[in-house]
């Protein structure tokens, strides 16, 4: 497992470079703000699994030869049935990496590699996953504007974030990511 160093934080440098404003996102989102090109939010834990979900289940089923790369906070919060899902992006990903404070041993796949974050690192702060494909970009990066064990139901915290299909912003965004990666080697 490799440990990152670099202060890198895809809300701080991405966030602003979204235009538009910020909506409250409760429920489920709409097909049209799903489909948005680019999309500025607050909302909570449910909202943020499900815009997830819709993500992994097009490259599960579209198999584009990507990189992913995945911000849980803690890696003990990438547990079944989100790990089983990764595993079958893997599968077929030309390289999968998942960020989080390394709390938990994680099992052994050939094609993702665990990134450790330190304690007080940005990325901590950050829910996110980019995934860059020649013919799939979109990303989604959420900040935890409360932090863990805040309230007394996790599926409460309060998120702010953008989602976008905009390749120069997933591009920038794996970019800021590959460069972290790459100063450890």
């Amino acid at each position: 497992m490799l440990a990152l160093t670099k202060d890198v934080s895809l809300y701080r440098d991405i966030f602003n470079q979204v235009e538009g404003e910020t909506q409250q996102v409760a429920g489920m989102l709409s097909r049209a703000e799903l489909e948005q090109t680019n999309l500025k939010y607050e909302t909570k834990v449910p909202q943020l699994e499900y815009m997830c979900l819709i993500m992994e289940n097009m490259v599960i089923t579209k198999k584009p030869k990507a990189k992913i790369y995945a911000g849980f906070q803690k890696h003990s919060r990438c547990v079944e049935p989100v790990l089983e899902r990764f595993f079958a992006m893997a599968d077929h990903a030309e390289k999968v990496y998942i960020f989080g404070e390394n709390d938990k041993e994680m099992p052994h796949h050939p094609n993702i590699e665990y990134i450790s974050l330190p304690e007080g690192h940005p990325l901590i702060r950050e829910w996110f996953l980019v995934i860059q494909a020649p013919v799939m970009k979109m990303m989604m990066t959420a900040y935890d504007l409360d932090g863990f064990g805040t309230h007394d139901i996790e599926e409460s915290r309060n998120f702010r974030g953008i989602k976008s299909n905009q390749p120069k912003i997933v591009d920038q965004a794996a970019a800021l990511l590959e460069s972290a990666i790459q100063d450890i080697r």
